[in-house]
């Protein structure tokens, strides 16, 4: 077993390379250059000298940190107004009917947003830009 020093690149009796980045008392911390998981191994574990004089990969100076990949495919979310402009220009809801149909079409729009509110705020912006809004006897909403 070679003399270890931090920050040297070795390999396991596996092959896998591996960067030496830390020593405690009793144990020696190793960090993977191919998946970057920091392995907590006993200070007699063999370790061998790299094979070949560069390792094909680099470590990252903090596996750890939060890294997050975007994804693809996906956009921000619609606007909530669209959603509600169309139901209620379908008609046949009432209040509690639309909020539960917005919930169910735009769930990761509504997050954290009083459906109830916005719904409301929509029907007066339309009746302000010339819209009527209908109410039938059960209460159902309807804007033309």
């Amino acid at each position: 077993m070679p003399k270890l020093k931090i920050g040297e690149r070795y390999a396991t009796a596996t092959g896998l390379p591996v960067l030496l980045v830390g020593m405690e008392p009793g144990s020696l911390l190793l960090q993977s250059l191919v998946t970057d998981n920091q392995i907590a191994v006993p200070v007699g574990y063999p370790l061998e000298a790299p094979v070949g004089a560069v390792a094909a990969f680099s470590p990252r100076s903090r596996p750890y940190s939060p890294f997050v990949r975007p994804r693809r495919g996906r956009s921000e979310p619609k606007p909530l107004a669209v959603t509600i402009d169309a139901l209620l220009q379908e008609g046949g809801r009432s209040m509690k009917g639309l909020e539960r149909e917005v919930r169910r079409r735009a769930s990761v729009a509504c997050r954290g947003k009083n459906v109830k509110a916005g719904i409301r705020a929509r029907m007066y912006w339309l009746q302000k830009r010339g819209m009527t809004l209908h109410r039938d006897d059960d209460g159902r909403v309807q804007i033309r």
